[in-house]
């Protein structure tokens, strides 16, 4: 039996109720508008905060991390400072991040088997961070949480990178340190996808190509630009041996956008034609999640490259639109082709 420790109207339980049927709750977001849909469970009188569609998808609160339940199925109040809106949007992102993988790129849960992992709200931590769980902070000024689409998005992404492909090495000396760069800038990636998939308006945390600009960790905006890394103090173009997020991300909207995307920011290039012509965000995400699976250690930039050439080949056979927008985009960062690269 779950115990749980009444709080007024509000109560912690120790153990989620994996396995009951799914409620659909009704949340009021500061960063995801007001109300959003959460699937949650319990009932007829105490509701849980934990998605059963998606063992151990659940916002943790408190320094033991016990999941939120309440009397009654509705959540949080839009205010950016109090605990239970943070967790309405730090699961309604997290969620929709799950469902992003299942429809955009067909797998079932972050470990590929159906499973998700908790967002555990840290009130003392500035920022966010990837454990057991998604450990989500405040931002530096304390005026509100780390929990929107992009921030929980980069986390989960995190995660998703670490399940897919034979793992990667942390070793140091050669290319092993490449990994470090990649693996954050992955990150970055899927966040981007997710707030894609989502499409908010431009009223909430819209789709773009930054990281960040909502929650405002430290207090100048967003910490991550993709379409010019540089603006933020990032790094354009590949070298090797770095471990740097710019190189990747930069690449990732080259693909996805261009350099000159109508409505959109401009993107440099560092070497090569001043002009390219993206294919769009949802088939570039394709291309780089596929790519991600044929992860090997240690990760580098021009397995990369290697990956996402052959997973354009995969996806679009028969066309070479999107081969060679992924080769151009490469090279644009200076990531050059190895001998024996497919032709198309």
């Amino acid at each position: 039996m779950t115990s749980k420790i009444l709080l007024g109207a509000v109560a912690v339980v120790t153990a989620s109720t994996l396995g009951a049927p799914v409620r659909d709750g009704v949340g009021h977001s500061h960063y995801n508008g007001d109300p959003v849909s959460l699937r949650t469970t319990g009932g007829p009188d105490f509701f849980t905060l934990s998605d059963p569609t998606y063992p151990g998808l659940r916002c943790d609160v408190g320094p033991l991390g016990i999941t939120l339940t309440k009397r009654g199925n509705d959540w949080g109040n839009g205010s950016p400072v109090t605990e239970e809106t943070a967790c309405v949007d730090g699961v309604f992102a997290a969620q929709r991040y799950m469902d992003m993988l299942r429809e955009w790129f067909g797998r079932d849960g972050l470990d590929g088997q159906g499973r998700g992992i908790p967002v555990r709200l840290k009130p003392d931590l500035v920022g966010s961070y990837l454990s057991g769980w998604v450990a989500l902070g405040r931002n530096q000024a304390g005026t509100r949480w780390v929990t929107s689409l992009d921030s929980v998005g980069h986390e989960y992404g995190l995660r998703t990178f670490l399940e897919s492909g034979s793992g990667w090495s942390g070793s140091s000396g050669g290319d092993g340190q490449e990994h470090q760069g990649l693996n954050e800038s992955s990150g970055d990636i899927f966040a981007t996808l997710l707030e894609h998939y989502v499409g908010h308006p431009a009223t909430l945390d819209e789709p773009d190509y930054l990281i960040g600009e909502e929650v405002d960790l430290l207090g100048n905006g967003p910490v991550r630009n993709l379409y010019d890394p540089a603006q933020l103090g990032g790094q354009n173009c590949y070298t090797p041996y770095t471990t740097a997020t710019g190189p990747q991300n930069h690449w990732f909207y080259l693909l996805a956008e261009g350099t000159n995307p109508v409505g959109k920011p401009a993107s440099p290039v560092c070497s090569g034609p001043s002009t390219l012509a993206g294919i769009g965000v949802r088939k570039a995400g394709k291309i780089f999640y596929q790519g991600v699976q044929l992860k090997t250690a240690p990760w580098n930039y021009a397995k990369a490259r290697a990956a996402t050439v052959q997973a354009a080949l995969t996806l679009y056979p028969g066309s070479c639109t999107e081969v060679n927008a992924v080769k151009a985009a490469w090279s644009a960062i200076n990531v050059p082709p190895k001998s024996g690269e497919p032709t198309c």
